[in-house]
């Protein structure tokens, strides 16, 4: 019998996963992010190819390609969008080259990456506008995302941008969405009151206990930070459930791990997501960060962060409490969301696409990780956009020389290029690093949705397109077919 698809190759157009503690396994087909319970029985044959399954089990597959149950939908989807689809317009604003905190793993070069002076001021904050302004229209939406240094030390500015942004909003109907993502090491007055009253998403970096935080993210005297945020953190959240709360975890490895820290945090019932990466450093830091602490070894990253993801995600559903306002870690709900509606990854992120930073200095760069790297401008807020710096960030997935390849292309977009450049010197050279993480995350997602009932399946997860998701990853539904699947022996989708 001809078989569907027989062109499909396993870890490339689809792949067996294996949660290890179910008796099925789950088969992802890539084509269009479906995760299909099967046997373990037919999931060890088909990693050897479609070819292997027997004559009742390529009927009910056939079945399911006849009601498109498995296509190939993301592949349209993917070549047809447009560079504005997918995400909300996002305006990295770069408030100040100041920081009072000495993170080990600092990518801004202690705040100011490298070359960046004094405070964003009135003349840039007009160039944002008037970008926003050329390309929105009715009820279009952009995020502002404060950022900096630390973005608080210019608490003015964001005050007047956010006045802006309501008359603005007034004046055209098109929405602001405020985001700022901070150490909260310092309150000014009146900030309270701003995130209340227009909403904000709070990202506090913050990297677990009292032990972990203070050895990551000392001042720059040395000192502990994590009791002055942590102060700060409540004042925030008693300021009203308007304000998102989120703690934006980096994990360097070591004791105590990610479980413990991420469990630290959520006691407190202060935080609505997290948001938890790897702490990503060139080889010439991590080889002193691992003569000091043994996690890092010759890698850009701490050995043993993939094994602390697999023992976190192991036991993620035990977070979601009745009792707790805890609503999920905001890049594994990204995954499941894709997974459970058809969705596709035009990028890994908005970098390029529709994101922008703008820094004191006037220059627009395609990222934020990125400020410190002329080479890679992309404009000037004065003048606007050099579309012709974009083309490395802009190429579509499935013309990637190596991504295009890979079984989690629709779902990771081709890897975080500032990750990229840091690890090979290419923008889209991928970090076997990196690889590696988003392989395990999505492995480890698709298992975890297999082992949940619909109670976790069918959460809300409306609020993601707001809160800068993986650097704002554009995704787009691909209109597959998720009517209920006529009834099947073999074949189970979720």
């Amino acid at each position: 019998m001809s078989v569907a698809f027989s062109h499909w190759r396993c870890g490339r157009d689809y792949q067996i996963v294996d949660a290890g503690r179910l008796e099925d396994v789950t088969l992802f087909v890539s084509g269009n992010s479906r995760a299909i319970r099967v046997s373990r029985d037919l999931g060890e044959r088909l990693r050897a190819g479609l070819e292997a399954m027997n004559a009742i089990e390529a009927a009910e597959w056939n079945l399911l390609a006849d009601n498109g149950i498995v296509s190939e939908a993301n592949i349209p989807v993917v070549r047809e969008a447009r560079i504005s689809d997918g995400a909300n317009l996002a305006i990295n604003v770069n408030l100040t080259s100041v920081c009072n905190l000495g993170c080990t793993y600092c990518f801004a070069d202690g705040g100011d990456y490298g070359r960046i002076s004094g405070k964003l001021e009135g003349d840039i904050a007009d160039d944002i506008f008037r970008f926003v302004q050329d390309r929105l229209h009715g009820e279009e939406s952009v995020r502002f995302e404060f950022f900096g240094g630390e973005p608080l030390l210019n608490f003015e500015r964001i005050s007047a941008m956010c006045a802006r942004a309501e008359a603005v909003s007034n004046e055209t109907g098109i929405k602001f969405i405020h985001r700022i993502s901070t150490n909260l090491t310092v309150l000014p007055e009146g900030a309270l009151e701003l995130f209340a009253r227009h909403g904000f998403i709070v990202s506090v970096s913050i990297d677990g206990c009292r032990e972990t935080h203070d050895r990551n993210r000392p001042t720059k005297g040395g000192r502990g930070s994590w009791d002055r945020i942590i102060a700060n953190c409540r004042a925030v959240r008693a300021a009203g459930d308007d304000i998102t709360l989120v703690a934006r975890m980096t994990v360097m490895g070591g004791d105590p791990g990610m479980k413990e820290n991420v469990r630290a945090l959520w006691d407190m019932n202060l935080f609505d997501y997290f948001q938890i990466y790897p702490g990503v450093v060139p080889r010439s830091i991590g080889q002193a960060l691992d003569a000091k602490n043994g996690n890092f070894g010759q890698g850009t990253m701490a050995a043993d962060f993939l094994d602390q993801l697999a023992e976190f995600v192991d036991g993620y559903s035990d977070l979601f409490n009745p009792d707790n306002r805890f609503r999920g870690v905001l890049e594994y709900e990204r995954i499941a969301d894709m997974v459970l509606r058809g969705k596709a990854a035009l990028s890994f992120c908005s970098g390029g696409r529709n994101y922008f930073t703008f820094s004191p200095d006037h220059s627009i760069m395609p990222c934020h990780r990125l400020v410190g790297d002329t080479a890679l401008q992309s404009g000037d807020s004065r003048t606007g956009i050099d579309a012709t710096t974009l083309h490395d960030w802009r190429m579509p997935i499935d013309d990637h020389p190596v991504c295009s390849g890979c079984w989690i292309r629709y779902i990771c977009g081709g890897g975080c290029k500032q990750e990229n450049l840091q690890a090979t010197g290419s923008l889209n050279s991928p970090s076997a690093e990196g690889c590696r993480h988003q392989i395990q995350l999505v492995e480890n997602v698709v298992g975890m949705l297999a082992a949940q009932d619909d109670s976790y399946r069918m959460r809300d997860r409306s609020q993601l397109d707001d809160l800068f998701v993986s650097c704002g990853r554009p995704v787009m539904l691909n209109f597959r077919n998720d009517a209920e699947s006529p009834p099947l022996q073999h074949f189970q989708p979720l």
